[in-house]
């Protein structure tokens, strides 16, 4: 089963807020993007905590920094960047979470120009790894990158067990990453800025589990 992951990138709690509330019902699991700055620095819950489970993608400049507090907000999955400053220290950090009742599952980033050789630093470290399938990232609604293709191809026959999940520019392209290899599918702009997201996740889920 390919899964679909709605993302948010907020701009401020209220924003997140607000945009939980619009996928009440429609999806287990939702990425949060913390991207220029932390929206739950200070914040001891993230909204609506009992309806989902949460994962996080640190796009900010120091993750080592904002990994304990992750932690201690209860997000189930996180994700670091492989080529952020102090990249393999938020994961070490991570590891004493990968075991246990309430366990965090963490994944390793890479970049479309990246290379499965850029995993070898983390070995050991990790539980699944997120591919960008855009070149600019930070933001929704950017370009389709046609070399994350090919990393993923190149993943899937190195680790055949690997869970390989993609984020951007995912929606007009469900079904090429879905042949490339990738098990899991993270959707922003395309359900977040629907009229209907409801109708959008289940066309995302239809069209990669068909």
């Amino acid at each position: 089963m390919i899964e679909i992951v709605p993302a948010i990138l907020p701009k401020s709690f209220e924003e997140l807020s607000r945009g939980l509330k619009r996928l009440s019902g429609i999806a287990p699991l939702i990425q949060i993007d913390l991207v220029e700055k932390n929206v739950l620095a200070g914040q001891e819950t993230i909204p609506m905590w009992e309806e989902f489970d949460f994962e996080a993608d640190i796009m900010l400049p120091n993750p080592q920094q904002e990994v304990r507090h992750c932690i201690d907000l209860g997000f189930s999955k996180i994700v670091v960047h492989a080529d952020a400053l102090g990249a393999r220290e938020a994961l070490t950090m991570l590891q004493e979470t990968r075991e246990g009742t309430f366990a965090t599952r963490v994944g390793v980033a890479l970049q479309s120009t990246d290379s499965p050789e850029a995993l070898t630093e983390f070995e050991g470290l990790f539980d699944y790894v997120q591919v960008m399938g855009i070149e600019r990232i930070g933001s929704q609604g950017q370009p389709f990158d046609q070399r994350s293709i090919t990393l993923i191809k190149e993943l899937r026959a190195q680790f055949p067990e690997l869970v390989i999940q993609v984020d951007g520019a995912v929606a007009p392209n469900v079904r090429e990453f879905v042949a490339a290899g990738a098990n899991r599918l993270v959707v922003g702009s395309a359900i977040m800025s629907a009229e209907n997201p409801r109708e959008v996740y289940k066309a995302l889920y239809l069209e990669a589990n068909r």
